[in-house]
């Protein structure tokens, strides 16, 4: 595929979470998100250092880290499908693994339940679209706000990977 230089934006966007339910996923289209999405990937250094001297040491690589990240979406329900009304899955359900939904985690049994964010960047010009999978994430915290123009939903967690996989689309 061709290169562009036509830059992305929040309109370029969508995230879509979902569960590890093997044959058909649950998922989760983010509606009403703030186009906020942030990552940090890190990489830890070790600095070796002769008597507090650069010039005689060396670095090595550090430990690990897993990725931090974040979104922030509208909300207009925080539960839906959970209260048997009918209504659609909602955000707030999904990210809280609300019982009786039947929201499979992507991580071993045991281990802190995950689900799968998958954002995809059309290229405007409909050339090199791009999706990022973090396949692992975990919630630290969700923070619901009110605010004057709507209620706000703010996702911290982070992917238990290096590194997320991106492939072209």
């Amino acid at each position: 595929m061709a290169v562009t230089n036509v830059t992305r934006n929040l309109r370029d966007g969508e995230l879509v979470i979902q569960d590890g339910t093997s044959e058909t996923p649950q998922s989760l289209t983010v509606l009403l998100d703030e186009g906020d999405l942030s990552w940090t990937q890190r990489s830890n250094t070790i600095e070796v250092k002769d008597r507090g001297s650069i010039a005689a040491g060396h670095t090595r690589p550090g430990d690990e880290e897993s990725i931090a990240l974040s979104f922030t979406a509208k909300w207009t329900q925080l539960i839906g499908k959970y209260n048997d009304s009918g209504d659609p899955l909602q955000l707030y359900e999904f990210l809280n693994f609300m019982s009786g939904l039947n929201i499979v985690s992507t991580s071993e049994s045991g281990e802190q339940e995950t689900l799968q964010l998958e954002f995809t960047v059309t290229d405007p010009a409909g050339v090199a679209g791009e999706k990022i999978v973090f396949a692992k994430v975990y919630r630290e915290s969700l923070t619901m706000n009110e605010g004057d123009e709507a209620n706000l939903i703010s996702f911290s967690g982070r992917d238990f990977e290096v590194a997320p996989v991106i492939s072209r689309v």
